[in-house]
């Protein structure tokens, strides 16, 4: 697996079924993903208004650019987590907030992706429309010491999905996560869905509801 400098650029596609879009979709995909894992989720969710963009994880597995990660293993246990963040934060500065106020974006990510949300989307200083994990993870989520999200983000809604029989990773994994938030004061749900390691049907009405909702109010 190729290391890739801080100065590279993440790829990306966009997807924009609306004229003159008002809301930014991001796509994060999971392990073994790319930058058009996400699109037929886009097209099933249809949401009004909508601009979507999907950013590719930045290491190719064994050299195959199809399938990607959001991290490497430098040493047994140890993983790469400081330049996944500089990547992910120069996306953010220049394909998202250049064209679309924070509380117009909504993120979405799915298992590795979802970690990408805990790990350096909610760090981020400007607040989300949404955030919405599924069936993913926390790095030490019973470390109390630690803050999971910028203080600005202390309202930004955090809806998390995961699948109850999950045998890829685990609900308890999403539990945790709920829990290390909520003690931290954050906005945030917990909703469970029949199936293993995938996105529910009833999640994917939630994510268009919930943003439905804020639009009209907004």
């Amino acid at each position: 697996m190729r290391k890739f400098s801080h100065m590279e650029n993440l790829l990306f596609e966009r997807y924009t079924p609306n004229k003159n879009p008002k809301k930014l979709m991001v796509g994060i995909h999971g392990w073994k993903g790319n930058r058009f894992s996400f699109k037929p989720i886009a097209i099933s969710l249809n949401i009004p208004d909508a601009e979507w963009i999907f950013p590719q994880a930045p290491y190719p597995i064994k050299g195959n650019e199809d399938e990607n990660s959001w991290s490497y293993e430098i040493s047994p246990g140890i993983w790469e987590r400081r330049e996944p963040k500089v990547l992910m934060d120069k996306f953010i500065e220049n394909q998202v907030l250049k064209y679309y106020s924070s509380l117009d974006v909504y993120f979405v990510g799915f298992s590795q992706g979802a970690l990408m949300c805990y790990e350096y989307v909610l760090h981020c200083s400007t607040p989300w429309g949404a955030v919405f994990p599924i069936a993913g993870f926390m790095t030490n989520p019973d470390d109390k010491n630690i803050y999971r999200f910028h203080p600005n983000q202390k309202n930004t809604p955090i809806i998390i999905g995961h699948g109850k029989e999950d045998d890829v990773v685990e609900f308890k994994s999403s539990e945790l996560a709920y829990n290390h938030l909520k003690r931290k004061g954050a906005q945030v749900e917990l909703l469970s869905y029949s199936g293993r390691h995938k996105i529910g049907i009833s999640f994917l009405r939630k994510i268009k509801s919930t943003i439905t909702l804020m639009s009209s109010k907004s």
